[in-house]
C-alpha cells in the first residue's frame, strides 16, 4: 500500500528534516505538507524536498476566525494524489513508534486495512513531554525524547488518524474523521 502522511507545519525547520527521514526508514512512501506561512527556513526545505518528489507542497494562509488545521486537512483530502492509499494526519512533531525495531509501518497498515470494512485506524498517542529537559538541546528530537508519560497519562486515550483518503468526508477535530463509509479500527485491530 501506498502510505503517505499529512500535516500542516509553521516554522518547523528545527526538526522537520530528521521528521521526514525517520519516517522515510519506517516505509513512508511520501508527505502531503501544508505550509502555514513559515518563516524559519522550513518552506525551502519543503520546496527542495518537492523537487526530490518526497514532498508535495499546499500553501494554507490563515483563515480568518478559523484555525489552520481543519481547513488544511481539508485541502489535503481534496486534493491528494488518488495513487495515495493511506493516509497517516500527524504532526510534525509526532513520530510514529513502531512496537518492533524491524516494523515497516507501512506493511502493518497494510494488514489492517485487509478487511474492506476498515477506513481508518485510531492511533494513540504517547505523550513525551520535555522528558526532562529545560531547554532545547543539541541532536535528533528522537534522541533527546525518550521516555513518556505513564500509560494512564489521561491525554493517552487520544489518538492520530490513518485514513483511506476516498472514504473521509471531513474531519470533526485534527484527531478524528467523518467516514462516507466503513469502521475506525485501533491499532490492536
Amino acid at each position: 500500500m501506498n502510505l503517505y502522511i499529512a500535516a500542516i507545519v509553521k516554522d518547523e525547520f528545527a526538526g522537520l528534516l530528521e521528521w521526514i527521514a525517520y519516517h522515510r526508514v519506517l516505509g513512508v512512501n511520501g508527505f502531503v505538507i501544508a505550509d502555514n506561512g513559515s518563516r524559519d527556513g522550513s518552506r525551502e526545505l519543503l520546496a527542495s524536498l518537492a523537487r526530490l518528489g518526497i514532498v508535495t507542497v499546499i500553501d494554507q494562509p490563515d483563515v480568518v476566525n478559523q484555525k489552520p488545521q481543519l481547513p488544511a486537512y481539508e485541502r489535503i483530502l481534496r486534493s491528494c494524489d488518488r495513487n495515495i492509499d493511506l493516509l497517516a494526519f500527524i504532526d510534525a512533531d509526532e513520530f510514529l513508534l513502531p512496537l518492533s525495531p524491524d516494523l515497516n509501518v507501512a506493511d502493518f497498515f497494510a494488514s489492517q486495512f485487509t478487511d474492506e470494512s476498515v477506513s481508518a485506524i485510531a492511533l494513540n498517542w504517547a505523550i513525551f513531554g520535555s522528558s526532562g529537559e529545560l531547554f532545547a538541546e543539541e541532536g535528533l528530537v528522537t534522541e533527546r525524547f525518550t521516555r513518556h508519560a505513564p500509560i494512564k497519562f489521561n491525554v493517552h486515550h487520544n489518538f492520530k488518524s490513518v485514513v483511506k483518503p476516498e472514504r473521509v468526508n471531513h474531519f470533526h477535530n485534527p484527531h478524528c474523521a467523518d467516514l462516507r463509509f466503513g469502521r475506525y479500527i485501533d491499532a490492536l485491530g
